[in-house]
């Protein structure tokens, strides 16, 4: 009896391990497949904006982009991008649709198809923020060519990737927001960079005349905490406007800890007037402060601007001596589910002169309209 307990013993041992056995006789598994050729990536903009001058028209004054509406939900941006690292070659193709990108392409001079100085043929191009293609050279060098965003300023079109969710003084009136040319990107060492640009001009595709568009970027990156990027581009001209249009841009961060950063950023403009015969050169100049405390998933960001539109360049207006205006921006953050931003913010902007409507503008000039307004906005933007 002991003895067939222990033939059967050693039977079910082996049933039991026979399966596993055969199993290591199998093929090898198959290979993992390939890495996708390209990349995804995006983000739906929302927001929700109300004015307390509670203006006629129900749109913000001067010096607002992009969040233009008051007392009123609406759709900033949707953005899809494909994009492929140069290895050595690549691309990048931005899909955009929304207002926002409505008004980045409404032309050179304005947004009224009517007027001959405005290249209605940008609208073409709206949906397309960015496409171009990229060669990654074996001599350091990065050489980009197509449709692509401004190397100026510190703020972009993407409100995801601001530190407020509204857009500051200068980066709706001070500088571009897109070009088509070429540019070349060369890392001199880990503390210094510098980028050429050739453009066809300032916010258009389709080149409107026979000159060129130039741009210069530096980086200086002299102690981890503290990089520095200088940037040029000139000189611009519209036939009949102005001709000569240069501007200077600085861009200072300081990054004491992981958690506090804060900015500086400075914008020097000036172009000469070519609706008068022998045009003086009008100039502007401002400078935006910022401060950031990042707490992951929590973030309060300051924004304080100072413009000094001398000429009326930015904002318009007839007054002799131009127009001074500060802007006063406090963003609080809150990211939920690592992908969803949401941002509650309040806004005060200020003027030497009366350029904000109000709820009066029509029926009663002596009190409209005024020199301050102030807003606040609430917004969402999902990201994937």
């Amino acid at each position: 009896m002991r003895m067939t307990l222990r033939i059967l013993s050693v039977f079910m041992f082996i049933s039991l391990f026979a399966p596993i056995n055969g199993r290591a006789e199998d093929p090898a598994a198959a290979p993992a497949a390939p890495a996708p050729p390209f990349t995804l990536s995006g983000f739906v903009d929302t927001y929700y904006g109300y004015n307390f001058n509670k203006p006629k028209s129900m749109t913000n004054g001067p010096g607002t982009n992009f969040d233009f509406n008051t007392n009123t939900f609406g759709l900033n941006l949707a953005e899809l991008v494909v994009s492929k690292d140069p290895a050595p070659v690549g691309f990048r193709m931005d899909f955009d649709y929304g207002p926002t990108t409505d008004f980045v392409h409404c032309g050179t001079v304005n947004c009224n198809p009517n007027n001959p100085l405005t290249n209605v043929n940008e609208s073409t191009y709206k949906n397309i923020q960015q496409a171009y293609v990229t060669w990654a050279t074996p001599y350091k060098v990065t050489l980009d060519m197509g449709k692509f965003v401004t190397h100026m300023g510190a703020e972009v079109i993407e409100s995801k990737d601001n530190w407020n969710y509204t857009r500051s003084l200068l980066f709706c009136c001070a500088i571009p927001y897109y070009h088509a040319g070429v540019r070349a990107n060369l890392p001199v060492n880990d503390m210094l960079y510098v980028n050429g640009y050739v453009y066809n001009g300032w916010n258009d595709v389709i080149e409107t005349n026979a000159m060129k568009t130039f741009g210069a970027q530096i980086g200086i990156t002299p102690i981890k905490q503290l990089p520095i990027v200088l940037n040029w581009i000139g000189p611009e001209e519209v036939l009949g406007v102005y001709n000569d249009k240069q501007v200077y841009d600085a861009i200072v961060n300081f990054n004491p800890t992981d958690a506090l950063s804060f900015m500086v950023n400075y914008d020097y403009g000036s172009q000469k007037d070519q609706t008068v015969p022998n045009g003086k050169t009008m100039k502007y100049s401002g400078v935006a402060v910022y401060a950031r405390w990042k707490v992951d998933p929590c973030a309060l960001a300051v924004r304080y601007e100072m413009v000094n539109d001398k000429d009326n360049l930015m904002f318009g207006g007839t007054t002799p001596n131009g127009n001074k205006v500060k802007e006063l921006t406090v963003t609080g953050e809150h990211t939920i589910a690592k992908n969803l931003l949401t941002r509650l913010e309040y806004r005060m902007d200020k003027s030497d002169d009366k350029i904000y409507e109000t709820k009066d503008s029509a029926t009663n000039p002596l009190t409209s309209p005024k020199n301050s307004q102030s807003r606040v906005v609430l917004s969402a933007v999902y990201m994937f």
